[in-house]
C-alpha cells in the first residue's frame, strides 16, 4: 500500500513541477504530503516546528523530531523531495481522497475478482476491522469503494479491540492493546464493549524507538566508560559476565586476566572504530524498521526495579557499521512504557480505567488480554501484571485477594499475527526478524522472560 502511495506521489509531483504549480497559495487540497527526513537542520523542519496551526492532540497526527509529517506544506528543493519516504510503521497519509479511492478500488478488485473469482459478489459478506484512530479520510474512501462499486450481501464493522476476543474465546475480558503510538484499554462484558470506559495513553512502540535512538547516541557520546568484563564474542553478540572472582589463584587467574585485557581491547576497538560525528549520523539515519529489529531482538523489560539487568553487550551489524548496544540501552529503552511523565504510562492507564468502573464491573478484570506490537517485547507480561497489582493495592476498590483470580492472556499465535491483531493501520505480516534456536537460547536473560513470548519463538 505504501509503495503504491509513494509511486502516485512521485507522479503527481512531477506533473505539478512541469506545470510550475508549486505556489502554496493555490489549491491546497490537491497538494502532496511532504515527509521531512531525519536531518534536524532541514528547512522544512524549521517551518514545521514554527507553525501555529498544528494540533498535537489530533488522533491523526503523529510528530517526532526525526520524522516529520507536514500536512499541505511544500519543501522547496527537489533533492529534499527525493529523500522523502513514507514508512509503513508511521501514521503518515496523503490527504488526497481521489488517491485513496483509486487505491481501494484496485485493492478490492484484486481481492474479490482475482483471488475469489469463483464467488458471486452478492454472496460475499465483508467485515471491516478498523482502528478507532484510523484517519477519517481512509474510512470514508474505503466505505465509498465498498458501497458504490460492487454489490455485497453484507458490509459489517467491528472495532479492532473487539476482534481479539475470537482468539481467546472469552466473552468478558479487558483488551490491552500495546500499540505503536497508543496503549489502549477497552473492557468487554458478556461480548458488549463498554465504550464509555475506553481509555488510552500516548505511549507505545513509537516512543520506545525514539528512546532507543537517544540511548544509542548517548552511549557513544559517553564513550563507554564501563568497558570491563567482556569475555567472548558469539556471532554478532558480545557476551558480558559478572566480575571475575578475585579469589582465584595460579594459572587460571592469570589466563582470566589475559582474556579480560584482550576483550577490553576489543571493546575499545569498536568504541573508537568511527569518529563520533560519523556514528551519531549513522544512528540518526536508521529507519524505523531498523530500530524495530533492535527492539524486538535485543531489548527486554526487567521484572522489577530491583532486578539486576543483563550484562550482555550486542554488536549489531548495520550497513557495514558495527554498532554497540550496551546492557543499559537494552533494558532502559522499554522502561518508557512505565516511566513516561504526564500520566502517560502503564500505571496511569490502569489507574484511569479502574477509577471509571463501578464495583459491579470489577469482575471484568479477571481476564486481561494483551495484543499489539509491544506485547512481543520480552518480559512484558510480568511487568504489566506487577503494575496492575500495584494499582489494585493503591485503589482499594477490589475484593481481597482479587489478584489471585486475574489471568493475563497472550493469545497462542505467532508474534507477527499478535501485532497484526492489534489492528495497526499499516501492520505487516512479515515484519519480525527470523529467530533461530541459538539466538533464542543466547538471549534468555531471566526465568520470567520464558513465560510469555519466548514460548512462541521456540514453537
Amino acid at each position: 500500500m505504501m509503495d503504491y502511495i509513494n509511486r502516485k506521489r512521485e507522479e503527481q509531483y512531477k506533473n505539478e513541477k512541469s506545470e510550475k504549480m508549486l505556489d502554496v497559495s493555490k489549491d491546497q487540497s490537491k497538494e502532496d504530503i511532504k515527509i521531512v527526513t531525519d536531518n534536524q537542520t532541514d528547512e522544512c523542519l524549521d517551518k514545521y516546528q514554527s507553525s501555529d496551526n498544528l494540533d498535537y492532540n489530533n488522533e491523526e497526527f503523529v510528530c517526532d523530531t526525526n520524522n516529520i509529517y507536514e500536512n499541505n506544506k511544500f519543501c522547496d528543493k527537489e533533492e529534499k523531495h527525493n529523500k522523502m519516504k513514507i514508512y509503513h510503521y508511521e501514521y503518515k497519509y496523503n490527504q488526497d481522497l481521489y488517491l485513496w479511492r483509486t487505491y481501494f478500488d484496485e485493492y478490492i478488485f484484486h481481492i474479490f475478482h482475482n483471488m475469489l473469482i469463483k464467488t458471486n459478489n452478492k454472496s460475499k459478506k465483508v467485515i471491516l476491522v478498523l482502528n478507532m484512530f484510523i484517519p477519517t479520510i481512509i474510512k470514508y474512501a474505503l466505505c465509498i469503494a465498498l458501497i458504490e462499486n460492487p454489490e455485497y450481501a453484507c458490509i459489517s464493522y467491528i472495532n479492532d479491540l473487539i476482534s481479539p476476543l475470537y482468539l481467546c474465546n472469552y466473552k468478558t475480558c479487558v483488551v490491552l492493546d500495546l500499540g505503536y503510538i497508543n496503549c489502549r484499554i477497552l473492557p468487554i462484558m458478556d461480548g458488549v464493549p463498554l465504550y464509555h470506559h475506553y481509555t488510552y495513553v500516548n505511549n507505545g512502540g513509537f516512543y520506545i524507538n525514539q528512546e532507543i535512538k537517544k540511548l544509542l547516541k548517548e552511549q557513544y557520546m559517553s564513550r563507554y566508560k564501563k568497558r570491563e568484563n567482556i569475555i567472548s564474542i558469539n556471532g554478532d553478540m558480545k557476551l558480558c559476565l559478572g566480575n571475575y572472582d578475585n579469589n582465584k589463584n595460579g594459572d587460571n587467574n592469570k589466563n582470566g586476566d589475559n582474556n579480560k585485557n584482550d576483550d577490553n581491547n576489543n571493546m575499545n576497538y569498536y568504541l573508537n572504530l568511527y569518529p563520533l560525528e560519523e556514528i551519531i549520523n549513522v544512528i540518526n539515519n536508521m529507519t524505523d524498521d531498523d530500530i524495530e529489529i533492535i527492539k524486538i531482538k535485543y531489548c527486554y523489560i526487567k521484572k522489577d526495579s530491583e532486578n539486576i539487568p543483563c550484562n550482555k553487550y550486542v554488536l549489531y551489524k548495520y550497513n557495514n557499521y558495527d554498532i554497540i548496544i550496551d546492557p543499559y540501552t537494552r533494558y532502559k529503552a522499554c522502561e518508557i512504557l512505565f516511566e513516561k511523565e504526564y500520566d502517560q504510562n502503564m500505571y496511569s492507564l490502569f489507574s484511569s480505567i479502574v477509577q471509571k468502573i463501578n464495583i459491579f464491573e470489577t469482575y471484568i478484570f479477571s481476564n486481561i488480554l494483551l495484543v499489539g506490537g509491544c506485547s512481543n517485547i520480552k518480559g512484558i507480561l510480568s511487568r504489566v501484571a506487577q503494575i496492575f497489582f500495584q494499582v489494585l493495592r493503591n485503589e482499594k476498590k477490589f475484593p481481597p485477594k482479587f489478584q489471585d483470580n486475574v489471568h493475563f492472556l497472550l493469545s497462542n499465535i505467532s508474534p507477527n499475527l499478535r501485532q497484526f491483531v492489534g489492528a495497526s493501520i499499516c501492520s505487516s505480516m512479515d515484519n519480525l526478524p527470523d529467530y533461530t534456536s541459538e539466538e533464542i537460547l543466547n538471549n534468555v536473560l531471566y526465568d520470567h522472560l520464558s513465560e510469555d513470548i519466548y514460548m512462541t519463538f521456540k514453537t
